[in-house]
Protein backbone atom coordinates (compact mmCIF):
# COMPACT_ATOMS: atom_id res chain seq x y z
CA UNK A 1 0.00 0.00 0.00
CA UNK A 2 1.43 3.64 -0.88
CA UNK A 3 0.66 7.07 0.65
CA UNK A 4 1.42 10.33 -1.21
CA UNK A 5 4.26 12.31 -0.18
CA UNK A 6 3.49 15.79 0.95
CA UNK A 7 4.80 18.84 -0.73
CA UNK A 8 7.11 20.92 1.70
CA UNK A 9 4.07 23.48 0.92
CA UNK A 10 1.10 20.71 1.56
CA UNK A 11 3.00 19.74 5.42
CA UNK A 12 4.04 23.69 5.88
CA UNK A 13 -0.35 24.60 5.77
CA UNK A 14 -1.29 21.51 7.92
CA UNK A 15 1.18 22.48 10.20
CA UNK A 16 -0.35 25.59 10.72
CA UNK A 17 -3.13 24.48 11.46
CA UNK A 18 -4.88 25.00 14.91
CA UNK A 19 -5.57 22.04 16.88
CA UNK A 20 -9.21 22.73 16.99
CA UNK A 21 -9.34 22.92 13.36
CA UNK A 22 -9.31 19.06 13.45
CA UNK A 23 -12.27 17.71 12.22
CA UNK A 24 -11.67 14.05 13.21
CA UNK A 25 -9.43 12.56 15.74
CA UNK A 26 -8.64 8.98 16.92
CA UNK A 27 -6.15 6.84 19.59
CA UNK A 28 -3.95 4.46 18.26
CA UNK A 29 -0.38 2.55 20.02
CA UNK A 30 2.63 2.27 18.34
CA UNK A 31 6.31 1.79 17.68
CA UNK A 32 8.38 4.93 16.62
CA UNK A 33 10.62 3.53 13.79
CA UNK A 34 12.18 7.07 12.80
CA UNK A 35 12.02 10.49 13.86
CA UNK A 36 12.66 13.52 12.03
CA UNK A 37 11.76 16.30 14.20
CA UNK A 38 13.42 18.82 12.09
CA UNK A 39 10.72 18.20 9.67
CA UNK A 40 8.33 17.21 12.33
CA UNK A 41 7.66 13.96 10.96
CA UNK A 42 7.59 10.53 12.86
CA UNK A 43 7.18 7.07 11.26
CA UNK A 44 4.90 4.27 13.41
CA UNK A 45 4.62 1.22 12.93
CA UNK A 46 0.88 1.21 14.35
CA UNK A 47 -1.66 -1.49 14.32
CA UNK A 48 -5.21 -1.09 13.54
CA UNK A 49 -6.79 1.72 13.72
CA UNK A 50 -10.93 1.02 13.15
CA UNK A 51 -12.20 4.45 14.04
CA UNK A 52 -10.32 5.36 10.60
CA UNK A 53 -11.03 1.93 8.86
CA UNK A 54 -7.21 1.47 8.58
CA UNK A 55 -4.81 -1.94 8.97
CA UNK A 56 -2.11 -1.78 11.00
CA UNK A 57 0.77 -0.43 8.64
CA UNK A 58 3.87 1.52 9.05
CA UNK A 59 3.93 5.00 7.44
CA UNK A 60 5.10 8.55 8.07
CA UNK A 61 2.98 11.56 9.62
CA UNK A 62 3.54 15.07 9.95
CA UNK A 63 2.59 16.43 13.50
CA UNK A 64 0.87 19.33 14.98
CA UNK A 65 3.00 22.38 16.16
CA UNK A 66 1.94 21.62 20.03
CA UNK A 67 3.95 17.70 19.61
CA UNK A 68 7.34 17.78 21.06
CA UNK A 69 9.33 15.00 19.18
CA UNK A 70 12.27 15.39 21.42
CA UNK A 71 10.23 13.35 23.72
CA UNK A 72 10.43 10.17 21.64
CA UNK A 73 13.24 7.78 19.79
CA UNK A 74 13.05 5.14 16.93
CA UNK A 75 12.09 2.08 19.41
CA UNK A 76 9.57 3.68 21.96
CA UNK A 77 5.95 2.03 22.24
CA UNK A 78 3.50 5.19 21.82
CA UNK A 79 0.12 5.97 22.82
CA UNK A 80 -1.03 8.80 20.17
CA UNK A 81 -4.06 10.22 18.29
CA UNK A 82 -4.15 11.08 14.64
CA UNK A 83 -6.22 14.00 13.35
CA UNK A 84 -7.56 14.50 10.15
CA UNK A 85 -7.97 18.00 9.06
CA UNK A 86 -10.62 19.50 6.94
CA UNK A 87 -8.22 19.37 3.78
CA UNK A 88 -8.40 15.61 4.29
CA UNK A 89 -4.61 15.43 5.50
CA UNK A 90 -3.86 13.11 8.71
CA UNK A 91 -1.52 14.08 11.21
CA UNK A 92 -0.15 13.37 14.74
CA UNK A 93 -1.65 15.69 17.10
CA UNK A 94 -0.76 14.00 20.76
CA UNK A 95 1.96 11.44 21.66
CA UNK A 96 3.31 10.20 25.06
CA UNK A 97 5.44 7.04 25.40
CA UNK A 98 4.05 3.97 27.19
CA UNK A 99 5.52 1.39 28.75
Amino acid sequence: MSFPRLSALGLSLVLALPALAFAQSAPATGTVTAVDAAKSVITLSHGPIPALGWPAMTMAFGTAPAVDLNRVKAGDTVAFTVAKTPEGFFLIDAIKTVK
